[in-house]
């Protein structure tokens, strides 16, 4: 608590915020970091950027929707207008959506692999045009050599990852780091013993997935298959 006292002083954060931050301090265990959903202290998307920016390795594992990192703008607005928003407040979580898809291309930057159930590749978000935008995208996306895409086909039937969605940010010299999020909010989590039960899902998952070519070979033919009649 002191720590985040000292900072909050550094930083100009001051009344409510300070006390926020230092109770969040008080709260924390240390081995999970509690975000919340709402923007008045934070933004979900700006509080994973740096984790995907420092990580030597992250992989996203997927049941419900195209990883973000992976999404077109129309794909990502559909999605976010799902909850009633002023429209201003949805082009700017588009556009810091975007913005973080600069990793991708990055030099020298991360692994990121992408574990994607077949399911959510056959779901309509916004209709036939908008979803085959977005399954050439994530075809375009995975020639990037630092870029792994791997689909859970429907035939593997039941397999760890329809727990729920997850994220792994693996570092070079800091523990791991497992993200979680619902619509109440998201959390890290940092103990060894249950960031390690996530690391062995996803390489399970991995190993069940269809391999690299054929995950894209079935992205570009579900994107041929789509038409707007």
């Amino acid at each position: 608590m002191d720590e985040v006292g000292a900072l909050c002083e550094l930083y100009g954060a001051t009344g409510e915020m300070r006390g926020l931050l230092v109770a969040k301090a008080e709260a924390n265990d240390g081995t999970t970091i509690n975000l919340p959903s709402g923007d008045k202290y934070t933004d979900q998307l700006a509080n994973i950027m740096l984790l995907e920016t420092e990580a030597r390795r992250a992989t996203a594992c997927e049941i419900a929707l195209v990883p973000g990192l992976l999404q077109t703008a129309e794909y990502a607005r559909q999605m976010i207008s799902t909850v009633d928003r002023p429209q201003s407040e949805i082009e700017r979580r588009v556009a810091t959506r975007i913005g973080r898809q600069a990793v991708l291309s990055r030099p020298n930057g991360p692994e990121l692999r992408f574990l994607i159930d077949e399911f959510v590749l056959r779901r309509l978000i916004g209709g036939p045009k908008v979803m085959r935008t977005q399954l050439r995208k994530i075809v375009a996306e995975s020639e990037w050599p630092n870029v792994r895409v791997r689909v859970l086909p429907a035939s593997a039937g039941a397999h760890p990852g329809l727990d729920g969605t997850f994220a792994i940010y693996e570092f070079a010299a800091l523990e791991t780091y497992v993200y979680l999020e619902n619509r109440k909010g998201g959390i890290f989590v940092t103990d060894g013993n249950t960031t390690q039960q996530y690391v062995e899902s996803r390489d399970a998952l991995w190993d069940v997935a269809l391999g690299e070519e054929e995950s894209v070979g079935l992205i570009d033919a579900l994107a041929e298959g789509l038409n707007d009649d």
